[in-house]
């Protein structure tokens, strides 16, 4: 049993789009530096839980405790508490109209800019610091080169990795990876996949949602295996691939692996 204090603690969330239930009561805990994959058959809610933590799809009941707070609860400011959280989307959702560095620098830059010019910063300095943090992003994943380039001009992986360093560049607490391979062409899912794990090995917590089963069995820490709109089973990686309870989970990976 985990003693530590959840960084995301799920309660009993639930999602319906209408007359359609996708999440039926999903109670889960996410802890600081677990790498907790989200696995399962489409249509099965996987990526709805995922929006749904950073209530980019707003709960239909339930809670979502971040950081003491009831994200859920349409009264809380969400912007504040979504800033901590990183989100990479399965289309990149990069600027077309910005380059690389303007991708990455926009959201620092808007968000705190007023913060820095209390601390006795010009925004000038400020935009200068945003500017060298993403350089330096960028020169992680060897792009410094790509940095006054469009979007339009880089490839699939290029794009998804400059997404993850977008994100990276608000320092998050938590990051949500929907599907972060499943736009990419098949040779460039390795260099995004190898990105995440680097990530892993330095200690973000993460919530990932993908059909990539050797590398949910290499990064996580926690496997959740959802199903109609549950989480039908839970457990370490080895216990839920080697050794599944539920006849579900069973025959979902008998089809894929």
């Amino acid at each position: 049993m985990n003693n530590e204090k959840p960084l995301i603690e799920v309660k009993d969330l639930k999602k319906s789009f209408g007359n359609l239930h996708v999440l039926r009561g999903i109670s889960t805990s996410i802890y600081p530096g677990e790498k907790v994959v989200v696995l399962g058959p489409s249509g099965g809610g996987k990526s709805t839980f995922l929006r749904c933590l950073n209530c980019l799809e707003d709960p239909t009941g339930g809670e979502i405790i971040f950081e003491d707070v009831n994200i859920a609860d349409p009264s809380v400011n969400i912007n504040i508490h979504r800033q901590k959280m990183g989100m990479v989307f399965q289309q990149f959702n990069l600027f077309n109209n910005k380059t690389v560095l303007e991708n990455i620098i926009l959201a620092p830059y808007i968000i705190n800019a007023s913060k820095a010019t209390k601390e006795g910063k010009t925004k000038k300095q400020f935009k200068q610091e945003c500017i060298d943090r993403a350089m330096e992003l960028l020169r992680r994943i060897g792009l410094e080169d790509k940095a006054n380039a469009y979007p339009s001009t880089l490839s699939g992986g290029q794009k998804q990795r400059v997404a993850i360093v977008r994100a990276l560049a608000m320092n998050p607490k938590v990051m949500l990876f929907d599907e972060p391979t499943s736009a990419l062409d098949p040779e460039m899912v390795g260099e995004v996949l190898d990105l995440i794990k680097e990530l892993a090995d330095e200690g973000m917590t993460m919530v990932i949602v993908t059909h990539e089963m050797g590398f949910a069995r290499e990064v996580g820490t926690r496997v959740l295996f959802m199903a109609d709109g549950v989480i039908a089973e839970e457990g370490t990686p080895s216990e839920v691939f080697d050794n599944p309870q539920n006849p579900r989970t069973a025959q979902f990976f008998k089809a894929v692996l």
